[in-house]
């Protein structure tokens, strides 16, 4: 895999769950786990193995992941109806357009001008302002997982 190479955007199928489930754990890792109780990161980090998220993918959740060379760099997806559930990026990849890419991927597979909702890490919160998401409460800890709420609408986007 070199930079050089493109990023191609595709539909994941259940095949793709192991790569998926590698990239979001370390990442999750990296960035989330330390914001959550050891219980929560680790009830986390199983609800995103590879078993778990390939019956998410097997229930209909849609993801898309972006492919470099035979490397996934990053990941997106949708709980209908409207709920973004997973947005990551490899650190190698980040700050290239991908996230706002896949983003927008996810955004086109929402019936009709709907919100979008998704609980945000801490480490993404700003990502997640730019692309015109608002808080719609608090930071919450859930089962030691930490996040805040926050919903996008079409009439507010940046």
């Amino acid at each position: 895999m070199t930079p050089a190479e493109p990023v191609v955007l595709r539909q994941a199928t259940v095949a793709d769950a192991t790569a998926i489930s590698a990239l979001v754990c370390d990442l999750t890792q990296r960035w989330i786990a330390a914001d959550c109780t050891p219980d929560g990161a680790a009830r986390l980090l199983q609800m995103l193995a590879p078993g778990p998220t390939a019956t998410r993918l097997g229930e209909g959740y849609r993801y898309v992941v972006a492919q470099r060379g035979q490397s996934l760099v990053g990941v997106a997806a949708l709980r209908l109806p409207a709920h973004l559930f997973h947005l990551f990026v490899a650190d190698d990849a980040q700050r290239q357009g991908l996230a706002r890419r896949m983003w927008r991927t996810v955004q086109a597979w929402v019936d009709g001008p709907s919100p979008i909702t998704v609980n945000a890490s801490r480490h993404a919160l700003a990502v997640y302002r730019k692309f015109g998401f608002e808080a719609i409460a608090g930071e919450v800890s859930e089962h030691g997982i930490v996040f805040t709420p926050m919903e996008w609408r079409p009439d507010g986007e940046v």
